[in-house]
């Protein structure tokens, strides 16, 4: 059996017809459109209720390559050098693993150690604020930092020369030609046969900067865009906007999201040419979403609470032998997709670990000395019953958070929000030391507890209560009104802390000590 992950960033689900577009079609008075996702959607299962566990971009990676929640104890930063990592699992039985990608996170100073147990990996430079290109630019475009256009764009531009390309040049489309590229000559069915593969395709776009063909803008909104457009926006509040502007943001948003539609659909004809469906698994899913003017945010900010615009997500999984066409209403998240994938190819975690052989299998069993026992405790759970169309419960709550942040705590009828309290000890927990992305400010290694002391700042949000069965858009605050709701929200936290043996203090921090 192969495996195919396609991990396209900050994909909202309330824009994939597959899912439902109600709420953002109003915006265009016209219904999107996302006919290749929806077409893989149909000979799969689509998960209703997918949250992220850790927030933002690189926690939502490591929660995905261990299988285990980061946010409890640690932010944005690499693999530690104890942890389980799936694709070196895969690679010591004998898969042969290539990444392609055009999300630079993954090679910074900050997390830059991901990469490494595929076999190969092949990047596609110049998204955001990848540090590629050093000569300035010259056509009047200069680096602005109002509201609409944050450095990004500029560096954005610069990467990209200034150039209004055509749609293939894009970088939706240089990801999707590639991964279509790497299977027709790593792929085919002689090799495959002999040796597995897994390939994980990672598309930044929609995130932004966004450059969508003006094509795909005009049809979603025909009237024309002005110059000063919110091509990277400055997170944070949605009233420094104007409503032209915000209409703007979202027409921009889609438009790049219609692109890698249409470049998935590329990719997913490859599949299908190369008789894929037979032996292959494939996941598609995001790490979050976006705030396009909802709750009166724009963008990812700190200190918010991560609402069902962010923290709702995506995730459709087909399987060669599962049930097509097929919805599950089960609470799961990202940390599922280890369990699950060992779970469909046949392998089995070690119950301890010998530090002589690790892991059993052969090819890059280096990269498995010193792994913890911790890490072999996953703390997901194998979704591979519900995709052969079984009746299972998963949990009976999803656990969202960013390090040191508000957590969302749901069970898919309410959601809970709860912010830490001041004056309680937040720390760091390994050995590689707090990234620069953290905003808050780190002290000294603490060597026996092998973990940093931490000062963060507390946000100004309160504890929030909704039913987001009723009130999906998260808009009424319920917590004056439900206390009976709100003290069995928080002892499946208190339980949830328990199983996955937390630090703590997190129980005092959210101020849940009982």
């Amino acid at each position: 059996m192969n495996v195919i992950f396609i991990m396209i960033d900050t994909l909202r689900r309330d824009h994939l017809s597959c899912y439902g577009t109600e709420k953002a079609s109003q915006y265009f008075k016209k219904q999107i459109k996302t006919p290749n996702f929806d077409q893989f959607a149909s000979r799969g299962t689509i998960f209703e209720q997918a949250y992220l566990g850790s927030f933002p971009c690189m926690p939502v990676r490591r929660d995905f390559w261990t299988g285990r929640y980061e946010f409890p104890w640690r932010g944005w930063g690499p693999l530690e050098d104890d942890d389980l990592d799936m694709f070196n699992l895969l690679r010591s039985h004998h898969y042969i693993n290539m990444l392609i990608s055009d999300h630079y996170h993954i090679l910074e100073r900050d997390a830059g150690n991901y990469h490494f147990g595929f076999n190969g990996w092949d990047m596609i430079r110049g998204q955001e604020h990848d540090p590629y290109l050093t000569e300035p630019l010259n056509n009047g475009i200069k680096e602005s930092l109002d509201h609409t256009r944050s450095g990004a764009w500029y560096l954005h531009q610069k990467n990209l020369r200034g150039n209004q390309r055509y749609e293939e040049e894009l970088y939706a489309p240089q990801v999707f030609r590639r991964a279509a590229s790497w299977l027709e000559t790593n792929a085919t069915e002689k090799l495959r046969r002999d040796r597995p593969f897994c390939l994980m395709v990672e598309c930044f776009d929609p995130h932004e900067p966004w450059d969508p063909p003006l094509h795909r803008v005009e049809a979603l909104y025909p009237n024309g865009l002005k110059e000063n457009l919110p091509h990277s926006p400055v997170y944070g509040s949605a009233n420094y906007f104007n409503e032209e502007e915000l209409l703007q943001m979202r027409t921009l948003y889609t438009a790049e999201l219609t692109l890698v539609d249409h470049w998935f659909g590329y990719f997913m004809d490859k599949v299908s040419q190369l008789n894929l469906w037979d032996d292959t698994v494939i996941v598609v899913t995001t790490d979050h979403g976006f705030f396009l003017g909802e709750h009166g945010l724009v963008g990812k900010p700190d200190l918010v609470p991560l609402y069902s615009e962010m923290s709702h997500i995506p995730l459709m999984i087909y399987h060669p032998e599962g049930k097509p066409n097929s919805r599950s209403s089960q609470l799961v998240q990202l940390i599922d997709i280890f369990p699950t994938i060992i779970d469909s190819l046949n392998i089995d975690l070690p119950r301890n670990v010998n530090v002589h052989k690790p892991i059993a299998g052969s090819g890059h069993k280096k990269a498995w000395e010193g792994i913890s026992e911790r890490s072999l405790q996953l703390h997901g759970k194998s979704l591979l019953p519900i995709l052969k169309g079984k009746s299972i419960s998963t949990r009976q709550a999803v656990f969202s958070g960013k390090f040191g942040d508000i957590i969302r705590v749901s069970d898919g009828k309410w959601s809970l929000y709860l912010p830490p309290i001041e004056d309680n000890k937040l720390y760091w927990y390994g050995v590689r030391e707090p990234g620069r992305t953290f905003i808050g400010r780190r002290g000294q290694f603490e060597q026996e507890n092998q973990r940093y002391t931490m000062e963060y700042r507390i946000p100004s949000y309160k504890k929030e209560l909704y039913h987001v069965e009723l009130d999906p858009n998260e808009g009424n605050n319920l917590l004056d009104h439900h206390h009976a709701e709100i003290e069995r929200l928080e002892q499946l936290f208190i339980q949830w802390l328990d199983e996955i043996d937390a630090p703590n203090e997190m129980k005092k921090r959210y101020g849940v000590l009982r």
